[in-house]
């Protein structure tokens, strides 16, 4: 048995074709799901990039594992002391290296999120260009397919191809976005109206600050993004970029598939695809961004094919409706393979859905997002609760409650209409934070020893309020200077942080860098995508 997990950043479940999408995006991706299952309600259970990943590999919520952010210790895995993994907590390629898997991967992401611990999975890790940002998925297959022709004739691995396409700036070639708006009307929303109201929401990669970053920007991209969201052109043409790339990245799927067959070894070879988060376009005002805790970002695409499992599985089982986190999927493989697994995982194995059987659902999830806003979101079935602890430089609401089932793009927040539900929302949140924070022997929650600081290593709040002076929108910036103040306003109290996410001499190096340039060069080495 041969094992590929294809991660591609940024692929938002609901702009592919297994999960619905009008536009025809992944032909690719689709004929995989016809031999396989798609999982409906797959979560990642921290976000984005580095805390997603973590959770993925170690099989553990951030809160347990030490990562829930991008930034110094919000984003520090907890080690274990010694010369050896821990056995109760292993990475998930440290357990399969354990009972005879090699483990690979053709990655950059450790490097480029300083996530050294995520090498750890892999007895060989190889970095497809020498570039530590987002290498073209052509360079991906270069390497990637390569490694397989070299494996073809061995079994037992497992490697692991990250490709960073449909991540911003959506560095694909012309071409590409105009095939993805020849394939179909955009999505109906947000129309006007929604836009317009969105002008006074503030924040970086929102409608009027769609691509600012330490400093205002123009777009690097322009064939693909424009430089505002101020009408449904400007939407338009940046869901074509969106689509595009993930057209682009398709066809490299496809490549891979290909290669499979041209090897004879394609029913010999189980292909997860996924993702480490989606992408919001126009939820909570934001566009091409992951920054808050609601459906468009937590939700991954899963689709899972098991040769000699899924090929023969009836309709009516090739789609999971379970509420799933990612943390679920290293326990899962465990199982299929006949793995012990470890007991200090923190997931369920979900391993019967992929063999066609029924299975149970939680009865809700407990989601987190730590880079650019601390938020953490209850998720039922119908039903989404987000609970802000840190705005960063965000336009957000403290508390949130919305009926997903019926308004998808979370336009109505119910938290004053619908209390009773509210509470039992909050009450879902507590007794999971007990859970894993609560108890004896519990290390602290990252996200509240690390709150001083909170997510404001990608921007400053003091130099976006006064952007936002800057553009006529005063009125913005002392918004945002309340929701900065609320904590200390009432009890002042005296504590020295740890650290600093944005000190002297790195806010002066930034504004040197971006002086007098309104949109640098689009490269993929960018310090701050």
């Amino acid at each position: 048995m041969r094992i590929i997990y294809i991660d591609v950043d940024t692929l938002r479940a609901d702009h592919t074709t297994p999960y619905g999408y009008a536009r025809p995006t992944t032909p690719n991706l689709q004929a995989l799901a016809d031999r396989g299952v798609t999982f409906d309600r797959y979560y990642c259970s921290d976000s984005p990039c580095l805390p997603s990943r973590t959770a993925l590999t170690s099989g553990q919520f951030g809160i347990s594992n030490g990562v829930i952010g991008h930034f110094g210790e919000a984003a520090r895995y907890r080690l274990d002391s010694g010369h050896s993994p821990h056995p109760e907590r292993p990475l998930l390629g440290q357990r399969l290296g354990d009972h005879g898997w090699y483990t690979a991967a053709v990655s950059m992401f450790a490097e480029r999120h300083r996530a050294y611990h995520f090498l750890g999975n892999f007895r060989e890790s190889i970095r497809a260009t020498n570039q530590i940002n987002d290498e073209d998925g052509s360079a991906i297959n270069r390497v990637g397919l390569d490694w397989i022709r070299r494996h073809a004739d061995e079994d037992d691995w497992y490697l692991h191809l990250t490709y960073w396409e449909p991540h911003t700036p959506y560095l694909t070639e012309p071409g590409w976005t105009e095939k993805a708006a020849a394939s179909g009307p955009p999505p109906a929303w947000p129309e006007q109206e929604a836009i317009d109201g969105h002008q006074e929401v503030y924040g970086a990669r929102s409608a009027l600050d769609l691509h600012y970053s330490v400093v205002p920007r123009t777009s690097p991209t322009p064939h693909n993004a424009p430089d505002q969201i101020r009408t449904r052109a400007d939407f338009e043409h940046l869901i074509n970029g969106f689509d595009g790339t993930i057209m682009y990245w398709d066809q490299l799927f496809g490549e891979l598939l290909a290669t499979l067959d041209e090897l004879g070894i394609a029913e010999e070879t189980a292909i997860i695809v996924s993702a480490d988060h989606g992408e919001s376009f126009g939820e909570n005002g934001s566009y091409g961004e992951h920054g808050h805790a609601n459906e468009a970002v937590l939700r991954l695409p899963l689709v899972v094919y098991w040769p000699g499992v899924t090929d023969d599985l009836p309709d009516s089982a090739r789609h999971c409706d379970s509420l799933l986190y990612n943390i679920d999927l290293a326990p899962t493989l465990c199982d299929l393979l006949d793995v012990p697994v470890p007991p200090g995982w923190q997931g369920e194995s979900f391993a019967d859905a992929v063999r066609g059987e029924q299975i149970g659902s939680r009865e809700y999830l407990v989601l987190s997002q730590g880079a650019h806003t601390y938020q953490r979101a209850v998720r039922t079935r119908d039903h989404m609760y987000i609970r802000t602890y840190h705005p960063g430089v965000m336009k957000v609401d403290w508390e949130q409650l919305y009926d997903v089932t019926a308004d998808p793009h979370l336009t109505h927040n119910l938290v004053e209409e619908q209390p009773a539900l509210a509470g039992e929302m909050r009450s879902h949140l507590a007794e999971w934070w007990h859970t894993y924070a609560g108890r004896p022997g519990a290390l602290p929650d990252p996200m509240q020893t690390t709150l001083q600081v909170g997510p404001t290593y990608y921007n400053d709040p003091v130099m976006y309020a006064d952007h936002l002076r800057a553009t006529g929108r005063a009125h913005l910036a002392e918004d945002l200077e309340r929701q900065l103040s609320t904590a200390l306003g009432a009890t002042p109290v005296s504590w020295h942080a740890s650290e600093q996410s944005w000190p002297a001499e790195r806010r002066e190096r930034m504004v040197r860098r971006f002086a007098g340039v309104a949109a640098p060069p689009a490269t993929r080495s960018d310090e701050l995508d």
